[in-house]
């Protein structure tokens, strides 16, 4: 998995892409980080790039919703197709994140 960050208006949007696994739990505490400490709060995990996840995948996005929250921020997940789409569906994390 690798991860770039930007401004876009309002929102502070996380690009994410490659394959994310168990693996990425290390580097996904560098999305975290970059989170809580966004003048934005209004936070974007964009899936766009992103061709696959694996359920601590879905695990990592609760984590930075939790800790999103906590640093009083949204979080909402955007961009999702194929493979993450269905692993999406299927984990119902669209009850817990809004899904655009």
């Amino acid at each position: 998995m690798d991860y770039k960050c930007a401004m876009r208006g309002e929102r502070f949007v996380v690009a994410l892409s490659g394959v994310m696994t168990f693996d990425d739990h290390d580097k996904f505490r560098g999305v975290v980080r970059e989170i809580t400490q966004a003048e934005a709060d209004l936070i974007e995990l964009s899936l766009v790039d992103l061709k696959m996840i694996d359920s601590a995948g879905i695990g990592m996005f609760l984590l930075a919703n939790d800790r999103s929250k906590k640093a009083g921020k949204s979080l909402v997940i955007s961009g999702a197709n194929g493979h993450v789409s269905k692993v999406i569906e299927l984990s119902s994390i669209d009850k817990l994140i809004p899904i655009e």
